[in-house]
């Protein structure tokens, strides 16, 4: 995609994230007033010839799929519902067969807003611009946008979620926002929520703290964690369903399901690994076994952080704020120098 785009550079994807910046940043350029997420989307969708359509029931959908498909003329649409039948598939688009007044390609997404999708919606219609700001040549459609957490993603879906990040949380109308909601004060659950309430209620609030933590100027790293087995362990999982005397299954214990260090955590190398267990002292481990919703937070050193190796992470005293949500806790983890007095 990079060589396709004409880019050069030792790192294809930065290099594509920073060439869909560019791109959008030139479609804004004369534009008198963008006040809103929503007037910058407008903007950027205009210039892509890219309609969105919101699909809320299943009546819209056959509706959806019956119009493009008679009007057009193009069967592909008539499989519509079939593209978005997965409970892991939440946006699809199409390039359409016929052009505008100057020749241009016309692109048609539709986001699936029914049920607990709804939750993705804003999130979703981004990855979908993405794709078209990435396009080269003519579109393989149509392109989906999965969330399975047990299927490793595609890199190029992976890729679209990285310019939807940054772009559906576009630096100069977010930061104003991000800037008043912490006045001085460190990243919280608290402040995420303030901040996407003003910035975009429609944005879910794990989109709004991703897009906090990688904007916020401190060290800063996102953790996710619930329930999971090792690599290995998976792996044993596998060959045990192909023995003829299955070995008893492993347990999965507490691990770290995701791990999102910022710019400014990389530098100082506050970092903790994708799968490590988490320490059964942590008030990330008191928050999931807690049995119900809840938050807590205290400061703990990340050398009590260790692998089934022997080895463990850095000395290092840090703030943690843990957050439940139904089976998974996130965790905001900062330097606890610039948290004092705010443990409890």
């Amino acid at each position: 995609m990079a060589r396709a785009l004409g880019l050069s550079g030792d790192d294809a994807a930065q290099s594509i994230v920073s060439f869909c910046r560019s791109r959008v940043a030139k479609m804004v350029k004369s534009v008198a007033s963008i006040q809103t997420i929503w007037d910058f989307e407008r903007v950027v969708c205009a210039h892509l010839n890219l309609e969105i359509h919101e699909i809320w029931t299943d009546e819209e959908l056959r509706n959806f799929s019956l119009r493009y498909a008679r009007d057009e003329g193009d069967s592909k649409f008539a499989a519509l519902d079939m593209e978005l039948e997965r409970p892991d598939t939440f946006g699809v688009i199409y390039q359409r067969n016929k052009r505008n007044e100057v020749g241009e390609f016309q692109y048609v997404a539709f986001v699936d807003c029914r049920g607990k999708k709804a939750l993705r919606r804003f999130f979703t219609r981004w990855h979908e611009i993405a794709h078209c700001l990435t396009t080269y040549e003519q579109f393989e459609f149509p392109f989906r946008r999965t969330n399975a957490t047990d299927i490793e993603k595609d890199p190029v879906e992976k890729l679209m979620d990285m310019i939807a990040g940054e772009l559906g949380f576009a630096e100069p109308i977010f930061r104003p926002v991000l800037r008043r909601a912490l006045d001085n004060r460190s990243l919280s659950f608290d402040t995420v929520e303030e901040v996407r309430r003003h910035f975009c209620p429609d944005a879910s609030f794990q989109a709004t703290l991703n897009a906090c933590a990688a904007q916020v100027s401190t060290p800063v790293v996102l953790l996710e964690v619930g329930l999971g087995l090792k690599k290995d362990q998976e792996r044993a999982l596998k060959d045990r369903q192909l023995q003829f005397v299955p070995t008893p299954a492993p347990k999965p214990c507490l691990r770290v399901l995701r791990s999102m260090p910022n710019a400014e955590a990389r530098k100082i190398h506050l970092q903790i690994h994708k799968n490590w267990r988490v320490p059964s002292d942590s008030v990330i481990a008191n928050v999931f076994n807690s049995g119900s919703d809840g938050d807590g937070e205290s400061v703990e050193n990340l050398g009590s952080w260790e692998a089934s190796d022997g080895s463990s992470l850095a000395d290092m005293d840090v703030f943690v704020q843990a957050h439940k949500i139904q089976d998974r806790v996130f965790a905001i983890i900062s330097l606890a120098s610039e948290n004092i007095g705010q443990a409890k």
